[in-house]
């Protein structure tokens, strides 16, 4: 199944997929007689007159839609023959229908005029010259009322077609509605406009030519468009069939006719086509259905060698290059080009398989080179610190001339010192780190007298595991600056040591908790989000740094968790993965 995903598949589909339908017209337009080829044609241009002659009557069906609601709902034209055609709110009730009516006829853009009629006034919105269409309709609209006085609703609100000199075209449809009182509302639509619209559709000239009859059932009565046609289509019949042809006397042209009727309005619509428009390339796509079965296996023949030898044969080389080079096969390299892009391509892939083969091992000793740098500069950070605090405690005792116990410090200081000196390790034994924090333990003892006390748990076995230097030191002295600030009881620190699990796995657990004041909440969370919190003299720095060395070492697969004890004294818990990663 692979390959149908090929490029190669899927070029030569492609090509087929648009030379085959090709073919298969041109060799089914070939059998075809140039009957079909008219039937086909003309269905296309019978929907299109099809589509305008329903278009135009729901046009027509909206207009009439429009005159019912306004009057039926529009306010001011039931109020109008209320007043008095002399009074003030007859002539404000008229200046808003005027204007809602000067809106509307733009609205129905088909409208010619939109007009509210009574014997006494008329108030219309118009696109023509607005004397001559206020005149046709005091004319017409009075035989219009004249005439269906005695007739139905249903009957009086037919479009009617009528015709004035006066008026562009002659012909037009006149519609209208009797509100009250001898008010009607209507609107005029001139067929010259729908004439102009239908002849859109066909404007070149060459396609065919329009009109509009008069019709009685399915005959057609009399024309009532200006434009002449090409030849006298009268005579023919609105039937089921879809086109009728006519030869013209003239000239001996086959043309055409297509007659659509109206079912708002007794009119038809006639579409009339010259057959030759229709049928003047059919000659040529038969003599090119003969030859094309040839030309496309030609053709197809071509494609294929010179697709497989510029785009088949060079991609397939570099996609094996590769794949052996994903196989660690890093010896491999590909052959020149005979494209600009494949030339290209195939540079690249050899510079590139040089430098990965040149540089793999390097790259990943430099990385180990960086990770070393960074994990000495982290821990060179810390030594200075507690060197600077033990010197401060030394100059305290100097000062109060207790000359026993700056001895006993500054020996405890020189062992620490001495170890950080001679040590070439980054880690060092559990024993040895709770050493260093015996010695410091005993600075501060020396510093605070029986105000400060330490306890150590932790097997035998446990004091033998590595660690990173420094890794408990800075929190037993964050405790200390930060937690003892109660003096009048005894501060206790407990540092554990021991063999617990993480996420399933083995993992060494170091604890250092005490009784002091604990965290606060402010700092509490920043030291949960691992950022970093100034506090005092020291900064916090011994704190972050801790995080940010276990953190190069271990990654996510270490934990550090800050809280507080139900007591309310800090407690600091360290995971450390006991395999792949030192620990």
């Amino acid at each position: 199944m692979k390959f149908v995903y090929s490029i190669r598949t899927i070029l030569i589909a492609g090509f087929l997929a648009v030379m085959l339908p090709t073919l298969l017209f041109m060799m089914i337009n070939h059998f075809y007689s140039r009957d079909i080829v008219r039937d086909k044609v003309t269905e296309t241009y019978s929907n299109t007159l099809d589509i305008f002659v329903g278009q135009t009557d729901d046009n027509l069906d909206e207009i009439m839609n429009y005159l019912l609601k306004m009057s039926i709902l529009d306010v001011d034209v039931g109020m109008l023959m209320s007043f008095p055609t002399n009074d003030d709110m007859y002539t404000l009730t008229k200046i808003r229908i005027d204007t809602k009516l000067k809106r509307d006829v733009d609205i129905y853009n088909v409208i010619d005029s939109v007009f509210l009629y009574h014997e006494q006034d008329i108030i219309m919105g118009t696109n023509s010259e607005y004397n001559n269409m206020k005149d046709i309709i005091q004319t017409h609209m009075g035989e219009r009322t004249a005439s269906t006085a005695s007739i139905t609703d249903d009957v009086s609100r037919r479009w009617e077609v009528r015709f004035d000199q006066r008026m562009p075209g002659g012909f037009f449809l006149l519609n209208s509605i009797e509100v009250n009182a001898g008010l009607h509302v209507g609107a005029l639509i001139r067929l010259k406009d729908i004439n102009e619209s239908l002849l859109t559709q066909w404007s070149d000239g060459v396609i065919g030519d329009t009109g509009i009859w008069l019709r009685e059932e399915d005959r057609l009565k009399k024309r009532l468009t200006e434009n002449e046609p090409p030849v006298d289509a009268g005579a023919t019949r609105i039937t089921n069939v879809s086109y009728q042809t006519l030869s013209s006397s003239d000239n001996g042209k086959s043309y055409l006719v297509m007659n659509r009727p109206s079912r708002v309005v007794p009119v038809a619509y006639q579409v009339i086509v010259p057959e030759q428009a229709l049928l003047k390339e059919l000659s040529f796509f038969r003599n090119v259905a003969l030859f094309a079965p040839i030309g496309l296996v030609l053709i197809l023949s071509l494609y294929l060698i010179f697709i497989r030898k510029m785009l088949f044969k060079p991609l397939q080389e570099l996609i094996f290059g590769m794949r052996k080079i994903s196989l660690g096969m890093l010896d491999v390299r590909l052959k020149r080009g005979k494209t600009i892009e494949f030339e290209f391509l195939g540079e690249t892939f050899n510079k590139m398989a040089e430098q990965i083969k040149t540089l793999k091992i390097d790259v990943y000793e430099e990385q180990l080179r960086v990770k070393q740098g960074e994990l000495r500069q982290l821990q060179s950070q810390i030594n200075p610190h507690f060197y600077m605090n033990s010197l401060n405690i030394i100059y305290n005792l100097a000062a109060l001339n207790d000359t026993e116990s700056v001895k006993k410090m500054s020996l405890h200081l020189a062992d620490y010192f001495r170890f950080i000196m001679r040590s070439n390790s980054d880690t060092i034994t559990i024993r040895e780190e709770l050493s260093h924090i015996g010695n410091y333990i005993t600075i501060q003892q020396i510093r605070f007298p029986d105000k400060l006390a330490c306890a150590i748990k932790a097997d035998e076995e446990v004091t033998k595991l590595p660690i990173p230097a420094l890794t408990l030191q800075p929190f037993v002295e964050n405790a200390i600056i930060h937690g003892f600030k109660n003096r009048r009881k005894t501060f206790h620190i407990s540092i554990t040591a021991a063999i617990g699990e993480r996420e399933g796995q083995p993992a060494l657990t170091l604890t250092v908790a005490d009784n002091g004041t604990g965290y606060d909440e402010a700092v509490l969370e920043q030291l949960r989000q691992k950022r970093y919190v100034p506090q005092g003299d020291s900064g916090g720095l011994g704190i972050m740094n801790v995080i940010d060395r276990l953190s190069i070492l271990y990654g996510d697969r270490c934990s550090i968790e800050f809280g507080n004890s139900a007591d309310g004294g800090a407690v600091v818990t360290i995971s450390i993965p006991l395999q792949g990663g030192g620990a």
